[in-house]
């Protein structure tokens, strides 16, 4: 959970299914929508997806942003009565998944529902329930990136939270082979004021066979990630300077997004470069 003013990266950037009374196989409508059901993992939910689906190997990693609504700027804080652009993105490392089931909910301390969605992206639909605005597939989606709209709630709110669980299916139409994920991600509020970043900033530049990182003042060890245009994490390292060097011989030409997280303190800062 991040933790003080609110803080803004500027980054130039690319952009459940569960167990139901009756047999819900991994190629229907969200489990909102079927069952009226909150399956998020969210303090008072229902049981996440594993009640039923398992025995899958996909291993699934999540990827999880707050940015402006133009997708240039990422946020680890909000500003109440704001709307941002709220980014799922499901890293399934083997490729092997024939598509996602998804859902969300976004809470206070309390457990009520944190601000209100709206415009979701064409693999995702709105629904309530547990009294908790859901965030879901509508379908099995092939593709691995979720997003939805999300106002923030009036000043006084405090930490809020997204909650998220899934599958990543097989696509053969039952509940087994399928792998299970969950995850949360917190954002405390922050004032209308944004503040700077409290570290030099990172040079990130793309060369001829590797990515140069240069600069900056870490504090503690750095988290340095590496996600293609799909969301996939193609490169993981941990360092204690930014005089780095990652190699990308063999990597397709495109756009990449370097992420740079401290350990200590956990301010994102995001770069995009092109590859060659």
């Amino acid at each position: 959970m991040y933790t003080g003013a609110m803080v803004r990266t500027t980054i130039l950037i690319f952009g459940c299914l569960a167990a139901a009374p009756f047999f819900l196989t991994s190629h229907h409508n969200g489990v909102a929508e079927q069952q009226s059901k909150d399956r998020t993992g969210a303090p008072g939910s229902q049981p996440i997806c594993s009640a039923c689906h398992s025995g899958g190997s996909f291993d699934v990693s999540s990827f999880v942003m707050l940015t402006d609504l133009q997708n240039t700027t990422e946020f680890n804080a909000y500003s109440p009565g704001e709307t941002y652009l709220l980014h799922f993105i499901l890293n399934e490392s083997s490729g092997g998944a024939a598509g996602f089931g998804f859902q969300s909910t976004l809470i206070d301390a309390s457990g009520n529902s944190a601000g209100t969605f709206s415009n979701p992206s064409a693999n995702g639909q709105l629904e309530n329930a547990n009294n908790r605005h859901i965030f879901e597939h509508n379908d099995l989606s092939v593709s691995n990136t979720f997003t939805v709209q999300w106002t923030a709630p009036p000043a006084g709110t405090g930490d809020v939270t997204a909650y998220f669980a899934g599958i990543a299916a097989n696509g053969n139409g039952g509940t087994g082979g399928d792998a299970v994920y969950s995850g949360s991600m917190s954002w405390p509020e922050g004032s209308s004021n944004i503040g700077e970043v409290g570290s030099t900033p990172l040079e990130v530049i793309a060369y001829m066979g590797e990515i140069a990182i240069t600069g900056g003042e870490p504090s503690g060890k750095t988290r340095i990630e590496v996600y293609n245009t799909l969301g996939a994490c193609v490169a993981r390292d941990l360092k204690s300077d930014f005089d780095h060097r990652i190699s990308t011989v063999g990597w397709p030409s495109g756009a990449y997004i370097i992420r740079a997280l401290g350990t200590e303190s956990p301010v994102p800062h995001s770069y995009r470069v092109f590859v060659h």
